[in-house]
């Protein structure tokens, strides 16, 4: 008899970007001097006092289960940090702690998708999108979202079927900020058609300027918006496993089911040292703003002076989605066979992503001054 696994997994794509990361790994265990501009780790290294508060809780005993909807003074401490940002005032009841953002989207859309839903899903966008949807039991629909929110294409694609729509930004991988006036159009067709709206805003701490769009900021948000949020990318905590699901009021009472029947609760030790980082933010996270800005606007220049190289600095992220004139696939391949250089094809990323690279400027300083040349000097084509 022959042994068969699920098709939720068996026809999942690998994910790209963790697929390079390890490709990295190996290469670097093998002597290879890579350096990596694929990594969507921010590579801070996490503030002493935010690991001393871990370290406390576990001496204090804090390594047992705890609530599944997470500590009550980091849930109001999240609750303060989105009313700061969007003004949105949220009930920490509604708010879910979870092992990272990835589970929260999922989370999401556990308690939201069922067996045939359809998901509107951003190209170019994240890699785990299409999958989390298809884990859920729903088929994603991919919508090109690289320059614009087109209402109108959103409505063309909209059936009887449509469930969800995910939105993302600052978007991974372009580093765009859409605006409210896209952000209200979205909103706009959630309402028509009642669906739900997956909000993932976990680089809007990258934000260079400007206040940031959000859903749940606009008159009727709130009611069809799941925010998902992380605390890995403002405070080099990605390894901590460490984010959170803002639900419409009522909803998490009934998706905290999720789980229960899953991971049960993420760890209080590491929720400790995440009520000490928000207590931070104001200290640290304009630092590393600042750092990765000053990144971006450099790396831009000098690659929009590589031919067949087009590159804008965006308003957000610490990513670049320069254009190539050369299949983009191709050009990671080089660049990481010849000069050393670790790149993920924009096409990874969505059909709509196709002839660009991603590239996630979280080397250092140096490394990715040698990264820059070594690419000037080779360029795109053979």
């Amino acid at each position: 008899m022959t042994r068969v696994l699920a098709d939720r997994v068996v026809g999942l794509k690998p994910s790209a970007t963790v697929e390079m990361t390890e490709r990295v790994r190996l290469a670097r265990a093998s002597g290879r001097k890579i350096i990596g501009l694929s990594s969507g780790d921010p590579n801070i290294d996490t503030d002493p006092r935010i690991i001393e508060s871990a370290e406390q809780a576990m001496r204090r005993g804090d390594t047992h289960y705890g609530p599944p909807a997470g500590l009550e003074k980091l849930r109001e401490a999240i609750v303060q940090r989105e009313a700061k940002r969007s003004g949105a005032v949220y009930d920490p009841a509604d708010v879910i702690v979870t092992p990272g953002g990835k589970f929260a989207l999922l989370t999401a859309l556990m308690g939201t998708v069922q067996d045939g839903d359809e998901v509107l899903v951003p190209e170019p966008g994240w890699v785990s999108y299409g999958p989390c949807v298809r884990l859920a039991g729903g088929t994603p629909v991919g919508i090109s979202m690289l320059d614009r929110i087109d209402a109108a294409a959103l409505e063309r694609v909209v059936t009887p079927r449509t469930k969800a729509i995910i939105i993302n930004s600052p978007v991974n991988p372009t580093g765009r900020v859409f605006s409210t006036a896209e952000i209200a159009c979205v909103l706009d067709l959630a309402e028509k058609y009642d669906l739900w709206v997956l909000f993932d805003q976990v680089y809007c701490d990258l934000l260079y300027t400007g206040e940031f769009p959000s859903p749940q900021r606009l008159a009727r948000g709130k009611e069809r918006v799941f925010v998902i949020d992380s605390l890995s990318k403002a405070f080099g905590m990605t390894g901590w496993r460490l984010g959170y699901l803002a639900s419409p009021p009522g909803a998490s009472k009934t998706i905290l089911k999720f789980i229960q029947h899953s991971v049960y609760c993420c760890p209080g030790f590491v929720q400790a040292a995440g009520i000490t980082a928000l207590g931070l933010f104001d200290e640290l996270v304009p630092r590393y703003r600042q750092m990765f800005r000053t990144r971006l606007e450099t790396a831009a220049a000098r690659l929009s002076a590589v031919p067949g190289i087009a590159c804008k600095a965006p308003p957000a992220t610490f990513y670049l989605f320069p254009s190539v004139a050369a299949p983009d696939a191709d050009v990671a391949k080089r660049w990481l066979d010849e000069i050393n250089v670790a790149t993920v094809p924009g096409s990874s990323f969505g059909q709509s992503g196709a002839g660009h690279l991603r590239l996630s400027l979280t080397c250092s300083d140096r490394d990715l001054d040698d990264a820059l040349d070594r690419i000037a000097r080779i360029g795109i084509a053979a």
